[in-house]
């Protein structure tokens, strides 16, 4: 009987100790944020254009620069000279058309391309920039909750040229969707976990960036960063760095503290630009590969409030003004 009962304790060990495992296995690895020695880096030069943006998406490809503004107003799309100040082509109209928008939101696609979306005309149309004009090159449908109403996606991430990082949050939950827009098929759901039931979406805001398979989510309003590799169109939790700590408790979300305001990525690193002070500029530069492991950490001598990078490598900081636009552009040390 006394070995009966040992040989169930056995059992009764290991079966929790695989469960275990089996948890673990589906769930990201607690990582430390071992940024290297911060780098101070002065601007090299610095572009004006005399026109305010109020910008939701911008994007450098080759010698052009196109900026995405919100509003309710037609011409949101503008396409200038780069590096110069030159307008050569705007576009864009609000609208019930199949090219118009009634509701404007920006997304990110690939190769230096626009992706604006429309919640209430159900789709999303990619520009490609062109010499002088942008020219769109996808027509893409969203498509509907369980109610029949479009889901409440809150940004949308290329990641090839049939799959699509779909982010939603609503009343409850953030989560995303895997989808294929032209063959309306979702291949992967995924929770966010950081986010707590029931509250909010706005203090676990977040920032998502695509470098080939892996996806980087850097958090608005938490000291937090999380990676994931993209494989057969599925989420798998990678590394998560920060710590658990949010704002959620706030009772005036004015107050918000902001951490990560803009992750890009360039060659096979993730360029994520943080506030030093709570606002919503910042001039912490962290540099991630795509594993999540910290290469490098800059601090510029500009507070800017987006980043790009321009085809000679250069980081190109947004820095909106009374009556102007400045960009500051950055050489970086690439080689991490």
């Amino acid at each position: 009987m006394k070995l009966i009962i040992l040989n169930m304790k056995t059992f009764l060990l290991y079966s929790l100790l695989l469960i275990a495992l089996g948890i673990t296995s589906c769930t990201s690895t607690k990582g430390k944020n071992d940024l290297p020695e911060a780098i101070p880096i002065s601007a090299c030069d610095s572009l004006k254009i005399d026109q305010t943006f109020h910008l939701i998406t911008w994007s450098i490809k080759d010698n052009r620069i196109c900026f995405a503004t919100s509003g309710i107003n037609d011409h949101f799309l503008s396409l200038y000279e780069y590096p110069g100040s030159k307008k050569l082509f705007e576009c864009g109209k609000i609208g019930q058309g199949p090219d118009e928008f009634i509701t404007l939101n920006a997304g990110q696609a690939t190769d230096g391309n626009i992706l604006l979306y429309d919640i209430m005309g159900r789709k999303a149309l990619i520009y490609a920039i062109k010499e002088d004009s942008l020219e769109i090159t996808d027509r893409l449908p969203l498509y509907n909750d369980a109610e029949g109403l479009c889901k409440p996606f809150t940004f949308i991430t290329q990641i090839d040229p049939t799959s699509f990082l779909m982010k939603i949050d609503d009343a409850t939950v953030s989560s995303w969707e895997i989808a294929d827009l032209e063959g309306k098929e979702i291949t992967c759901t995924f929770t966010n976990a950081f986010r707590k039931p029931g509250t909010s979406y706005t203090p676990f805001d977040f920032i998502q960036c695509i470098n080939d398979t892996t996806l980087a989510v850097a958090y608005n309003y938490a000291d937090r960063i999380e990676f994931y590799s993209i494989k057969d169109r599925q989420l798998h939790p990678l590394i998560t760095m920060g710590n658990q700590s949010d704002q959620s408790e706030l009772k005036d979300y004015d107050d918000l503290k902001s951490y990560y305001l803009v992750v890009v990525s360039h060659s096979d690193y993730f360029y994520c630009l943080k506030s030093s002070d709570g606002t919503e500029d910042g001039n912490l530069i962290e540099v991630y590969d795509k594993t999540g492991k910290a290469t490098a950490h800059y601090i510029l001598n500009k507070a800017v409030s987006s980043i790009r990078f321009d085809n000679e490598g250069h980081l190109v900081g947004y820095v909106p003004d009374i009556d102007q636009t400045i960009l500051y552009r950055f050489r970086l040390n690439f080689k991490i």
